[in-house]
């Protein structure tokens, strides 16, 4: 049975309102809900740092002046936007599905005297309540997979983009289902529902060029970064690993989707092209 639109919303605020989420998220991660960048000959960095590198690979992708206008789709805790503000002196406004997240990004603003730069509302990126033509460039930060309709939100990237404005997006893709064996199609199936990664499904490798014109953006630029993800999903792995066989001789591998994914997808990379870690770049006409 399809879930309707706010039984999906619903699941995606499930999923990281969740303690296995908030406790990973804020123990290993503190707080930064993303993947981290390593360069060649660099896999063994701390993941902080490898999170700020990566961070840093969004700041040049938008490619835009000091002072810019940015949307963060998807903001969290603000981590992402407050290390943009500060290095790269972009102007941002942060919008979360969670409303927790968003009193400590707050929070964090505030205690860093970023007000002036930074502001975070609690809300749906597919719903925004800005004008038209706001924003000199708008981001996600593995975000876009977890909306109820990706359409939608594409739809509403480009109406509050001014014209030319800049799109980056750094999310997962995934191969086509008769290109997965019936059990990996089951594992995909487990975990994007789990995850609450509703638009995932839709995300097949080398679709995203395809998706971003129909929405109207054009230079659609896709990268697959994924060697250089791999050492932290590596890592995750690792410390998922133990947990997990527990979990799954128990029958609970959907109960604990954050144990679960990490050793689910890491092991099947090493065979097929199971999952890909992208960053795609695109601009209004």
């Amino acid at each position: 049975m399809k879930l309707k639109y706010k039984d999906k919303l619903g699941k995606t605020i499930k999923y990281f309102s969740a303690k296995e989420s908030r406790w990973g998220y804020s123990l290993l991660l503190r707080g930064t809900k993303h993947f981290g960048y390593y360069p060649v000959g660099k896999e063994h960095i701390p993941m902080s740092k490898a999170q700020r590198l990566m961070e840093d690979k969004l700041g040049k992708k938008l490619d835009l002046p000091h002072n810019s206008m940015l949307l963060d789709a998807g903001s969290g805790e603000g981590n992402v936007a407050i290390y943009l503000a500060e290095k790269y002196g972009f102007n941002i406004r942060g919008v979360d599905l969670l409303g927790f997240a968003v009193k400590r990004a707050e929070e964090k603003s505030k205690r860093l005297n970023l007000q002036n730069k930074v502001e975070f509302h609690a809300g749906d990126y597919t719903k925004l309540n800005f004008p038209n033509k706001t924003f000199d460039g708008v981001y996600t930060m593995e975000t876009l997979v977890h909306v109820p309709d990706y359409k939608k939100a594409l739809s509403e990237f480009y109406r509050i983009l001014k014209p030319g404005g800049r799109l980056a997006l750094f999310e997962y893709s995934i191969p086509s289902r008769e290109n997965l064996s019936p059990e990996d199609q089951q594992t995909w199936n487990m975990i994007n529902e789990e995850s609450g990664m509703h638009s995932l499904p839709y995300f097949i490798h080398g679709k995203m060029p395809q998706i971003l014109k129909n929405a109207g953006f054009d230079n659609v630029v896709v990268e697959n970064i994924t060697p250089h993800v791999l050492p932290m999903l590596r890592k995750f792995y690792l410390i998922a690993y133990v947990p997990y066989i527990l979990f799954k001789a128990l029958g609970l591998q959907r109960k604990f989707i954050n144990t679960t994914s990490p050793v689910e997808v890491y092991r099947r990379l090493k065979a097929t092209d199971y999952w890909r870690y992208n960053v795609i770049t695109a601009v209004k006409r």
